[in-house]
């Protein structure tokens, strides 16, 4: 099926993940196989189901529709697509790994074996696709624990680490090998490497702290954002309590390590250079942060560190800014808005610690100079070395871009492997269907608002989980609200048409139109005339998939049988 004919929320998916036909298996009670559909092309569904940027929600088709002239209020909020993956992830039947395991147990070997440097999402996607695929693979990691980012750079009130523990267990019972301390240039080299296996994927991720450029900035007490998470995240003292902390910056990173500082009793504000349209963390996050009562001062930037005693920071100079329009030279990727300094508007703020969590870049010392990498097939100049993940990009990524991106570079290894990849998830082929797969069991799905939040009461002071999984109740309250928009009208051929207009007059939300094949210059395409539909042969029925919600009432009242639903089989 060609990509353009998916769903809104699975062409959006970086990972290609099928979200309307596991929804259907949630109404249908079967979460063990909604698990699986997710896991094909998600390697982490649980994890995900928590941390995830939820793109598909950002196109869910409810974002856009209407009901026409007096029509009923329908509910245009997007179906809570994190939320149900996290359910099903949640609600799974006790012996799901042991059904899982007996389904895809014992693999085809390929005699073929890969190293994998890195633990990170990238690095076990990657394990993941190749040992399914009949390859041995070991995965180095330079942490003392297993998951990269995923691990050390999300704090456990948003990701337990016991969910990080079920998926990796789950990638080690599969047979993934996962040796621990093994930092690259330092116990395991890339030139041994590659003698002693097959192929080898750098996935060392992008833990380098971006320095500020600031005057000032090498002065005790200041901690990189990723450094404090780090610190929290193995275990290891991060002394805070009672003091003032001043984070920078305006994405995840930043808010993780504010309210990590609030929960363990010190007073954070975050700075943002930019506006609050513009940062990076998700409105949901900034509800979070100000539920919390942690300041968040916008369009604020440092300009120099200032300390007391020669060595320690004490206090932050910084300057208000505007924000004007980017030049047209800019890359379509950076246009948003530039801040500019206003001239005369410093002032300073105390600070007994500094948090910078402006960005992170990829470590490339244990690199010879001549080291490159081709982003077009995520080959390097080492023959047989692939890269990818957060080490490819040079800045830390979303976890599902990464997951997505990951997929392809095992199809790469697979092909230098000489074995030809199959895709992660094969879309379905469609096929003609008798009706709409929802609308004739419950009309009212159209109008069902969104049932679920996602919030528990904030637990200041705790890192205890904060946001709150679904009963099933909810999840099938929820579930019930998508659209089913892989399913689809297909309109036949004009000759069996016999251009009455009922089709168009019963249609909800104005998907359906008759229009001339060829219009005329200065006239509306709708071929209405005089209180009468034209039934001559220059008009036909024209169908808009954006606004179509699948309720399946035209193809009931067309007499000719001219328009009828296709959908996955």
């Amino acid at each position: 099926m060609d990509r353009t004919q998916m769903s809104p929320c699975q062409q959006a998916c970086p990972s290609n993940t099928d979200i309307p036909r596991y929804i259907r298996l949630i109404l249908e009670g079967d979460l063990y196989g909604a698990w699986k559909i997710n896991r094909v092309a998600n390697v982490f569904p649980s994890i995900c189901g928590r941390v995830c940027t939820y793109a598909c929600e950002v196109s869910c088709k409810r974002n856009c529709i209407r009901p026409r002239d007096g029509g009923q209020t329908v509910s245009t909020e997007p179906v809570s697509i994190r939320g149900l993956k996290r359910f099903i992830t949640d609600n799974l039947p006790t012996d799901y790994v042991k059904m899982f395991l007996d389904e895809t147990l014992p693999i085809k070997k390929n005699n073929k074996s890969v190293a994998v440097i890195g633990s990170g999402p990238a690095g076990l996607t990657v394990a993941n696709d190749l040992i399914l695929a009949g390859c041995d693979v070991v995965v180095f990691e330079a942490l003392p624990e297993p998951g990269g980012m995923l691990r050390v750079g999300i704090p456990s009130y948003r990701l337990p680490t016991e969910i990080i523990e079920k998926e990796i267990d789950l990638l080690k019972k599969l047979g993934v090998t996962i040796g621990l301390n093994c930092a690259l240039g330092k116990d395991v080299i890339l030139e041994d490497l590659r003698k002693d296996f097959d192929a080898v994927f750098l996935a060392i991720g992008a833990h380098r702290p971006k320095l500020m450029k600031v005057k000032g900035e090498y002065l005790e007490g200041i901690i990189p954002g990723i450094t404090f998470l780090r610190r929290l995240n193995l275990g290891k003292a991060v002394e805070v309590k009672g003091k003032t902390i001043a984070v920078i910056g305006g994405g995840f990173t930043a808010a993780d390590a504010a309210r990590s500082a609030a929960r363990l009793g010190a007073k954070p504000v975050v700075l943002y250079r930019r506006g609050k349209e513009e940062m990076p963390m998700d409105e949901l996050e900034q509800l979070a942060m100000t539920k919390e009562h942690i300041p968040l001062h916008y369009l604020v930037a440092p300009v120099e560190m200032i300390s007391r005693d020669g060595k320690r920071v004490a206090k932050l100079k910084c300057v208000k800014m505007k924000l004007v329009e980017p030049d047209k030279r800019r890359s379509l990727k950076d246009r948003r808005r530039v801040p500019v300094p206003l001239e005369g508007s410093e002032f300073e703020i105390e600070a007994d610690i500094v948090i910078p969590a402006v960005a992170q870049e990829p470590d490339l010392s244990v690199f010879p100079e001549d080291f490159k990498i081709k982003p077009s097939d995520y080959s390097t100049s080492m023959e047989g070395v692939f890269a990818g993940g957060d080490f490819l990009t040079g800045t830390t990524t979303h976890v599902i871009e990464v997951i997505g991106k990951a997929h392809e570079v095992s199809h790469e290894i697979l092909r230098f492997l000489g074995q030809e990849p199959e895709l992660p998830s094969q879309p379905q082929e469609l096929e003609q269907t008798d009706r709409s797969p929802w609308y004739f069991e419950d009309p009212e799905r159209l109008h069902r608002k969104k049932v679920y939040g996602g919030w528990m009461d904030t637990l200041k002071g705790s890192f205890q989980e904060v946001e709150d999984g679904m009963d099933r109740e909810l999840a099938t309250l929820e579930a019930s609200r998508c659209l089913q928009c892989d399913f689809s009208i297909q309109t036949r051929t004009d000759e069996r048409c016999f251009r009455c207009g009922r089709c168009v007059e019963s249609c909800l939300q104005g998907a359906l139109e008759i229009v001339r094949k060829e219009p005329l210059l200065g006239q509306r395409g709708t071929w209405f005339n005089d209180g009468h539909w034209q039934t001559d042969e220059t008009s036909r029925v024209v169908h808009n998939p954006e606004l179509c919600v699948q309720c399946g009432i035209c193809t009931l009242v067309c007499p000719s049988e001219s328009l009828s639903f296709i959908g996955p089989k």
